[in-house]
Order: structure tokens, then C-alpha cells, then sequence
């Protein structure tokens, strides 16, 4: 508190005519300020903390559809996979797409109902895969997915 706030209150609370009144606003007046002091500061902090929203522009977007694509294409070529094979692949991933698009859409679903269905199809997508494919190319296509994504994790 400065000298002035002191003085004002030690004045106020001298003057014997209207010390209960003035006692009252005094305090209900230093009530208000201090509240509205906590307000004023809490809203700056948050403001502060509150991060900038990211907006892509669309040549963002679309360089990250062209990195997306490039990594496919990358983890195809370290797999091994033929054209068919990747063919096969890209069809498997729109069907499970629409499957889960599907399942979305459906509000009758809780969610344990969503995810066991999808869990479901995805494993049996998985074991056609894998039938058609064969085991070690897509152990090897999703070993080299996931060490694309931590090193696009590791260079954000």
C-alpha cells in the first residue's frame, strides 16, 4: 500500500461522525477494486497462454498431401511391394476408410459398439493383407511408417 492509502484509510477511520458509514464504502469500495484487480489480471494470463490457432493456407495442405504421398511411396519402395501390391494396399485403406465413415455416421452405435466393429474389420483387413501380400512386406512397410513418423515427430 502507498502513503496516500494509508493516510486516506487512518483519516477515515479517525473521523468519529461517519466512521461506520464510511467504514462500510471504504471497505466495499477496496472489496470492488481488489476484485476487479483479480479479474483484469486473470484475464491477461489466460490471453497469454491461450496459443495462436494454426491455419494451413492450401499450399500448406497440399505440400503435406505431397510429403504424405512421397513417404507412401517411400515406404513402398523399402517394402518391396509391386504395383499390385500397392494397388492392393491403397484399396484396403479407402475401404477401411469408407467402413469407418460408415460407422460414424451410424449414431445408433455407443462407442465400445464403434470400436469393436472397426477393430473387427481392421483385423480381418489385415489378415487379407497379409494374405496378399505376405507377412514380412507388410512387417517391413509399417516398421518404416512408424519410423517415418518419429522422425517427422522428432523434426517438429
Amino acid at each position: 500500500m502507498t502513503f496516500t492509502t494509508i493516510w486516506f484509510f487512518k483519516y477515515i477511520c479517525t473521523n468519529n461522525l461517519t466512521k461506520k458509514i464510511n467504514m462500510k464504502h471504504l471497505l466495499t469500495t477496496i472489496f470492488a477494486v481488489c476484485l476487479s484487480y483479480t479479474a483484469t489480471v486473470a484475464q491477461e494470463k489466460q490471453s497469454e497462454k491461450a496459443p495462436q490457432e494454426k491455419t494451413n493456407s492450401k499450399e500448406e495442405k497440399a505440400a503435406a498431401k505431397a510429403k504424405a504421398e512421397a513417404n507412401l511411396q517411400e515406404a513402398f519402395k523399402t517394402a518391396g511391394f509391386t504395383a499390385d501390391d500397392q494397388q492392393n494396399y491403397k484399396s484396403a485403406m479407402e475401404e477401411r476408410s469408407a467402413y469407418k465413415k460408415s460407422l460414424k455416421e451410424d449414431s445408433s452405435l455407443s462407442e465400445d459398439d464403434f470400436n469393436t466393429k472397426y477393430k473387427e474389420f481392421t483385423k480381418a483387413q489385415d489378415a487379407k493383407l497379409k494374405g496378399l501380400i505376405g507377412d514380412s512386406k507388410i512387417k517391413t512397410f509399417k516398421d518404416t511408417q512408424k519410423a517415418q513418423k518419429e522422425a517427422m515427430k522428432a523434426s517438429n
